[in-house]
């Protein structure tokens, strides 16, 4: 089989990267392109097209959350009038409107800024169906039949069905090596684009989720060897019975409205808690075909079990976080990085 699937530095977060904050969903790059499709695809592994390449602009462009404050400067001048400066250069005295919007003063003097606290990020990406197609077939036509189990490693449930199973998904393949360039590409752009962090991620453990009515999986984490590490999964089949549920997560009167959604936590309160001014701190996903997430490995999470006809199929994977020596030392007290060093010399 000849592998559709080529490498080559593309700017990923022209498709968008969501974050996950108290305020709840933000998005910290917008989605420029629009839905990766076939046609999209294939315009990104075009030599020629320019269009998605990834440039250095990109990479040193980093997208937060608005925190809510401006930048400025006040001062006061030579005849005792206080102003503020903006990053642009204009210049608006006490008093005024602008001065008021630009410092977020309100009318009666006091000064207020909104500060929503950032959590971590969720890194989404839409991979066209002919990619699925060609993963899909690898998985029945490979992974299936050398049927290696990776469950002893694993919490899932998966065992409702005689082909309930969770399998290892080595790289050593066409497909594996395209696979893991591409996730290491991905991994590597969520750590740059959402922290700023100069580090590449290196995917380490790849297996196939083959799920079927009753199966489930608990509240769970991954891990990883490095200090830091990322995790994520790619769905490649939803049934209907999923995919009918709505849009919108219903949980009450036993709907059944998230039966084989993802859930994320990320703390301990509740959607009552919402009401009392408490930030959020969990969110149901419906499973997409051709959807991926990637967040950080601490992230826990389950997926719900469905009742229906079908397959639910995901790839899931770990990635290992190797930072810069520049990076490491971001975190090191002065007697750390000594030893660090000292540690370093006795090695080389």
């Amino acid at each position: 089989m000849s592998s559709k699937l080529v490498q080559k530095d593309v700017n990923v977060a022209d498709f968008g990267i969501e974050a996950l904050t108290d305020n709840g969903r933000v998005q910290l790059t917008p989605n420029t392109k629009g839905v990766l499709s076939v046609d999209t695809y294939n315009e990104m592994i075009d030599p020629n097209n320019k269009e998605f390449e990834m440039a250095e602009a990109d990479v040193a462009e980093i997208t937060t959350v608005d925190n809510g404050e401006k930048d400025y400067e006040i001062f006061v001048t030579e005849d005792g009038v206080k102003k503020v400066r903006t990053a642009g250069g204009n210049t608006y005295p006490e008093g005024s409107t602008e001065y008021a919007e630009v410092v977020g003063e309100s009318a009666n003097g006091l000064q207020i800024a909104m500060r929503p606290i950032l959590n971590f990020n969720i890194l989404r990406v839409e991979f066209p169906q002919e990619i699925i197609d060609e993963i899909n077939e690898h998985i029945d036509n490979e992974i299936i039949p050398n049927s290696k189990s990776f469950a002893d490693g694993l919490v899932g449930q998966l065992k409702e069905d005689e082909r309930s199973a969770q399998l290892n998904f080595p790289f050593d393949s066409e497909v594996g090596k395209q696979l893991e360039t591409v996730f290491n590409q991905l991994g590597t752009t969520y750590l740059k684009k959402g922290y700023d962090r100069d580090a590449k991620a290196e995917v380490s453990q790849c297996w196939t989720n083959h799920a079927y009515a009753g199966d489930y999986n608990p509240f769970h984490d991954h891990g990883v060897k490095t200090v830091a590490g990322l995790s994520g999964f790619l769905w490649l089949t939803v049934p209907q019975c999923i995919k009918d549920t709505p849009d919108v997560p219903t949980i009450n009167n036993a709907s059944g409205g998230v039966d084989g959604w993802t859930h994320l936590c990320w703390g301990v309160n509740s959607m009552r808690d919402l009401m009392q001014l408490r930030p959020q701190t969990e969110d149901y996903v419906k499973p997409i075909e051709g959807t991926m997430l990637i967040f950080p490995q601490w992230l826990k999470h389950q997926v719900l079990p469905f009742f229906g006809e079908g397959e639910r199929r995901s790839i899931a994977m770990n990635w290992n976080v190797i930072d810069s020596e520049e990076e490491k030392r971001k975190y090191m007290s002065d007697r750390e990085a000594s030893l660090y060093d000292e540690q370093k010399a006795k090695e080389s």
